[in-house]
């Protein structure tokens, strides 16, 4: 059962090409790549990039259709009969409830969330405290991905360059050195894409201060903490294998982490 999920067209798009990206490069890897010489090392190099890959659509999975922090609408209606009760609470006049501290609105995804970062149309939802190691963990593994196609890509056509194209396929030269060729481009572009992405995010935890916060300026109100104390907040509280992989820490399940709002 999905927990949530965005009606944006354009992130569905985004989502859908980021799909077809995934399974494409898979497809050239084998066809291209395996296939024609099915030989021990080339075997373990597929074997890796297909483990990566189910990691980073795992991740991204849940990246998307994970509720990223939203606050409960209708709070001040429920809470409160009239703003001299509220002192200096902070409202939100399009969600009428009451935010916590570093809560954001999305116009996007029409809810304010906690710790949001950004919206990002690439996983059709907001990057906010309860998504955000999937989102982390996509990046990752996306640029992971991406810098194994690039290597076994060059290497393959040095390879059958020096053969002259003879006995490396049961593809065309031409056709298989144009799916080689996209497939490196795609590969350097979503690997520069989400190398920075993912840089920036590991910054932005590490600083505890996210995106949106960064870009508004905002002054620190709150507890800062150290950055493994940041680290452990976002990916787990224990480090261990479990920060490689998109489940949820423990501290942030439903139902964990309370409702506060600022007085």
């Amino acid at each position: 059962m999905v927990e949530w999920f965005v009606n944006d067209v354009a992130g569905i798009v985004c989502c859908s090409l980021t799909y077809i990206l995934v399974f494409y490069s898979q497809f050239v890897i084998i066809s291209v790549v395996l296939l024609p010489d099915p030989i021990v090392s080339s075997t373990i190099h597929v074997a890796v990039f297909n483990v990566l890959a189910v990691l980073a659509l795992w991740s991204h999975l849940r990246a998307m259709t994970t509720n990223p922090g939203t606050v409960p609408m209708e709070t001040f209606n429920v809470r409160y009969g009239g703003k001299e009760d509220l002192k200096s609470a902070v409202l939100c006049l399009k969600c009428n409830s009451i935010k916590p501290e570093r809560a954001h609105h999305c116009s996007v995804c029409k809810r304010c969330v906690r710790k949001m970062d950004h919206h990002c149309p690439w996983v059709n939802n907001c990057v906010g405290q309860q998504n955000q190691k999937f989102f982390i963990l996509f990046t990752f593994y996306i640029f992971s991905i991406s810098l194994h196609a690039i290597y076994m890509a060059v290497q393959k056509i040095i390879h059958c360059s020096d053969q002259e194209w003879s006995h490396c396929g049961s593809l065309s030269p031409p056709v298989s050195l144009m799916l080689l060729t996209i497939l490196l481009f795609i590969s350097l572009l979503f690997g520069l894409f989400t190398g920075i992405m993912f840089g920036t995010q590991i910054y932005a935890i590490v600083d505890d201060q996210t995106g949106i916060e960064k870009l508004k300026n905002e002054v620190v109100t709150w507890e800062r903490l150290t950055w493994s104390q940041n680290l452990q907040e976002v990916l787990g509280r224990r480090m261990g294998y479990r920060w490689l992989l998109p489940v949820m820490p423990a501290h942030l399940a439903p139902g964990k982490v309370p409702y506060k709002f600022q007085v």
